[in-house]
């Protein structure tokens, strides 16, 4: 099972509920770095911290409703650490945008748990169907199957996102705000957000800096 958890639903909510916690108190401590220094902060959650509850999304159907105190530190710690203040409701669902569509790439756990495993799902169908059926090679394995599938994940990805760009157009009443908006999403605007802050190449911001560059 490659790390994921088997067993009664109780086992399988006790064993998320002890992981969700555990993630907290990182989200906790990140913030903590991120109040002096945002961007190694981001880097950090973008490029390793959230990876680890997406393995579990991927893994164990379900649990969605389990995420919700992540993403209360999410919401009320992060993202105000690194932010340099509370965020609004809009603003927290315009952070949950990619990058190139104008976000922070900071998808909320608790909507995004569902997916992935639903994704994990499609995208396994075929290599699943081996394990099932005991086979002991490869040879059924379709590779353009699963890339197939993929691309499919990603497209369907790609519509929620536009989706929510909508959504989040027709609730900004601010003028200043949808220009800021689509001018995130211009063609490599975003691109300061996903290096890694290498002091000798001088892509290290200071918390000013960072935060003047995010509004």
């Amino acid at each position: 099972h490659l790390g994921a958890v088997l067993g009664t639903e109780e086992f399988r909510r006790k064993y998320v509920e002890d992981k969700v916690a555990k993630w907290v108190r990182d989200v906790e401590q990140l913030s903590e770095i991120g109040r002096d220094d945002p961007q190694a902060a981001y880097t950090a959650f973008t490029k390793a911290l959230c990876h680890r509850w997406t393995f579990v999304q991927r893994t164990i159907p379900g649990i969605s409703e389990l995420f919700g105190p992540l993403e209360n530190a999410l919401r009320h710690s992060f993202l105000p650490a690194i932010v340099g203040r509370q965020v609004s409701d809009l603003e927290r669902k315009m952070f949950t945008l990619l990058v190139r569509l104008g976000g922070l790439g900071i998808s909320n756990p608790v909507e995004g748990s569902d997916l992935e495993f639903q994704a994990s799902v499609k995208i396994t169908e075929n290599l699943r169907k081996l394990i099932i059926d005991q086979e002991l090679t490869l040879d059924g394995y379709q590779a353009g199957t699963v890339a197939e599938a993929t691309r499919d994940c990603l497209k369907d990805k790609e519509v929620r996102m536009m989706r929510k760009i909508s959504e989040i157009d027709s609730d900004s009443s601010v003028g200043s705000l949808k220009r800021s908006i689509a001018l995130a999403q211009e063609k490599g605007a975003g691109a300061w957000l996903t290096v890694l802050p290498i002091g000798s190449l001088g892509w290290v911001l200071n918390k000013e800096e960072f935060r003047d560059a995010l509004r």
